[in-house]
């Protein structure tokens, strides 16, 4: 049985819940109990990115600051601890919670120092993220840091930082300060030496291991280096991005009045973001191509190495820090962030990106710009909102706990326009013309100016004519021997006109000199697709037109004429190779009419494989999904899926899936949920499985395994099929997989459930 109307290419099947994070509590506590402070850190890792395990151990340089310290707390998590010692000697300790407490060798007073090594191994979900591109890279996300190496995980840590990374010969490892040593050691593996020339904050260490090409630049002395795979990015925009981050490091020194922080900058990209809050550490800035621009992710990054590095929020993410972000960014270039996976981080960004033109308040802004220097050089370290609220207290007298919301809409009928129908009540034989106006939104309240263009056989004339109200009509004075007539908004605000012209203006109008106005006319001619003269008219214009989009518009006009009338076709499938898009568009929405047609469907199944533009992609599918069956469908996936193109093999089983009663789609979809596949395609996969298989008995077995899966969106996703388990299997697997989950996000799932 053919199919009715389909669900366009991206529209989802299933809509889930969005990752709600309003409740989640990511602060850090305030004044942790950190009788000591830490004077360096050692690190010798070894990283096998394809078991996503790390092997380490770290010497861990501590002095005391208080009298009497006997046994330092560590935070740790999801680590297999192996040994801890000093001086070849093995120091008690024991795990608790999300400590390691450690039983120092000898006591230690005031200003005395110690020394010890610690040995651990870490897989955790939590802090080492990976992908199906082969890279690895330590999450940045609040209290993540223990999750992969034992460390008194807050932003009131700062320490020297050394490291040694043994990892693949073939791989690179980008960390935070320099790199001063890169050594093969065998066939399989090489040793890569990283050092921080000053403190960082511990809550902005990271590393990441992947397949990377480095291009370097100088910011003054401070070298500025982009990390990306080879085909993550055109050559040209690898340079552009570099350009750009040493074009801003120097404009937001002069900005802050201060300098870079740290000894390096490095910008890695990777292809997603795997709901990473927060994307930036010390010196470190991590660009996602799936939260789109990546020079404004990138400016955004190197303002916030002084807003939450150098500076370092408990409470982050807030909104009220990334106001302070595009505050130093903003620029004409500086645009909304995409936001895939509603993290608060990139909400709050888009929030001020969007609104902080409409603040009203610009005596708060202008405050605020202009106090950040004089901020930066007086705070340091942990600092938060309320510091520089008490800064800006003394200043104005006026405490800003929060800011005054932007308005977005200060004018929101403005911003949408107003939409009138204008019908042309033309008399031939006087003749005789009245545009008869009718609101078809808010009514304009003022004058509406138009320029009314009249076009002759001998001459062209304009005048000024003016409308107002939810209803008007106006008469026009004709020329001699008017052809058409057409009509041009003359106002500041947005204007639309909905027109109704006699079917002989616009068929003369197609003879127009420009092709704004001939498109026009193809396009109310769709209200006369009933006129037996109207599609001869459109194929003699078509047989003489050579404007692209002329003819794309035509064509989809005579598409509403024919109807998939027998021997039609042959006007759209000789446009299918187009070499203009709009034309190639108009041509496959065309052929979905031609559902009989086995020529057709040949070709639009081609154009369907063989499309490298998205817009094609979804337009082809669209039509396709009208005239095959199921299993042509399901044929379709297939093949794509055994080419690689996964991308295009998930959007055409969203399609089959509906229609499918073999249960082929369910497979599949089960195949590539649970399989190796980017989270875009698993994520749409889950989406089907938790809209179409509703068998109990098939969740029993499936929810276990895609709880345990590493990227915490599908064990978030994976919640919504507990609505198919019995009670008592729901409170079960939720008892114990709240027990193992490191997640926050999920772990708030979870109890909401429960």
């Amino acid at each position: 049985m053919k199919k009715g109307l389909f669900t366009t290419l991206f529209t989802l099947l299933f809509v889930t819940t969005l990752f709600g994070q309003s409740s989640i509590n990511w602060d850090y506590k305030a004044y942790p109990e950190l009788p000591y402070e830490l004077n360096s850190i050692d690190l010798e890792v070894t990283v096998e990115p394809e078991s996503a395990l790390i092997k380490a151990t770290g010497t861990y340089r501590i002095s005391s600051r208080q009298p009497d310290l006997t046994q330092v707390v560590f935070n740790t998590s999801n680590l297999d601890v192996k040994e801890v010692s000093s001086s070849g000697q093995a120091l008690e300790f024991r795990v608790s919670s999300d400590s390691l407490i450690i039983e120092l060798q000898d006591t230690l007073n005031t200003d005395q120092s110690s020394s010890f090594l610690i040995s651990w191994e870490s897989s955790s979900p939590y802090g080492i993220n990976t992908d199906v591109y082969g890279n690895l890279w330590t999450s940045l996300n609040p209290r993540s840091r223990h999750h992969w190496t034992p460390i008194p995980d807050h932003p009131e840590v700062e320490s020297v930082i050394n490291a040694r990374f043994t990892i693949p010969a073939d791989l690179q490892v980008i960390f935070n300060g320099n790199k001063v040593g890169d050594e093969v050691v065998s066939t399989d593996e090489k040793q890569v030496e990283w050092s921080s020339e000053t403190e960082v904050p511990v809550s902005g260490i990271t590393f990441s291991v992947g397949s990377f090409l480095t291009e370097s630049a100088r910011s003054g002395v401070k070298e500025v280096s982009i990390h990306a795979s080879e085909n993550a990015l055109l050559e040209g925009v690898r340079s552009g991005l570099l350009s750009i981050a040493v074009e801003s490091l120097k404009k937001y020194e002069n900005t802050f009045s201060y300098e870079f922080p740290y000894s390096a900058l490095h910008i890695v990209v990777l292809p997603d973001n795997h709901w990473e809050e927060i994307q930036s550490g010390a010196g470190i800035i991590y660009l996602y191509q799936n939260l789109g621009s990546l020079s404004t992710q990138l400016k955004r990054g190197i303002a916030e190495q002084w807003l939450g590095n150098y500076h370092r929020y408990l409470d982050t993410p807030d909104s009220r820090y990334e106001f302070l972000k595009a505050l130093v960014t903003q620029s004409s270039d500086t645009v909304p962030l995409l936001n895939p996976d509603n993290l608060q981080s990139i909400q709050g960004w888009n929030k001020w990106v969007r609104g902080i033109g409409n603040m009203q308040n610009q005596f708060l802004i202008e405050t605020i710009r202009e106090s950040l220097p004089e901020l930066i050089q007086q705070v340091q370290g942990v600092s938060g909102w309320s510091e520089y609220a008490d800064f800006w207290y003394d200043e104005t007298g006026s405490y800003w706990k929060s800011l005054p919301e932007p308005l977005l809409n200060e004018d929101n009928q403005q911003q949408e326009g107003y939409t009138y129908q204008v019908d042309y009540r033309y008399n031939e034989l006087e003749p005789s013309l009245t545009l008869h106006f009718q609101a078809k939104s808010e009514p304009v309240g003022t004058l509406a100016g138009l320029e009314l263009v009249q076009y002759g056989f001998m001459d062209t004339t304009r005048s000024e004519i003016t409308f107002t109200g939810a209803t008007d009509s106006v008469a026009v004075d004709l020329i001699s021997g008017v052809e058409y007539v057409t009509l041009h908004p003359q106002t500041e605000f947005e204007l639309n006109l909905e027109e109704k012209k006699p079917f002989m203006f616009l068929i003369r109008q197609l003879r127009s000199s420009n092709p704004g106005e001939k498109i026009e006319a193809a396009r109310q001619l769709r209200q006369y697709t009933d006129n037996p003269d109207l599609q001869l008219a459109l194929q003699d214009v078509l047989e003489t037109e050579g404007e692209p989009e002329v003819r794309a518009a035509l064509l989809a006009t005579l598409g509403e004429i024919t109807k998939g009338a027998s021997g039609t076709e042959q006007n759209f499938l000789d446009q299918l190779n187009s070499d203009n898009l709009a034309t190639r568009l108009s041509a496959i929405r065309a052929l979905a009419d031609y559902p009989e047609n086995e020529q057709v469907r040949y070709a639009v199944r081609n154009t369907l494989i063989r499309a490298e533009i998205d817009t094609v992609f979804a337009t082809a599918l669209n039509t396709y999904g009208k005239l095959a069956e199921a299993e042509d469908l399901i044929s379709l996936t297939e093949r794509l899926e055994r080419s690689g193109d996964a991308d295009k093999a998930i959007n055409v089983l969203q399609v089959a899936v509906q229609t499918d009663t073999t249960r082929e789609s369910i497979s599949i979809a089960d195949r590539m949920a649970l399989g190796d596949y980017p989270y875009s395609i698993k994520k749409q996969a889950l989406n089907i499985l938790l809209t179409y298989e509703q068998n109990q008995e098939y969740w029993n077995q499936t929810i276990e395994m895609l709880m345990s899966d590493r990227d915490p969106r599908i064990r978030y996703q994976a919640l919504d099929a507990v609505k198919y388990l019995s009670a008592k299997k729901t409170v079960d697997i939720l008892k114990d997989r709240l027990k193992e989950e490191m997640d926050p996000r999920v772990a708030s799932k979870i109890r909401r459930i429960m």
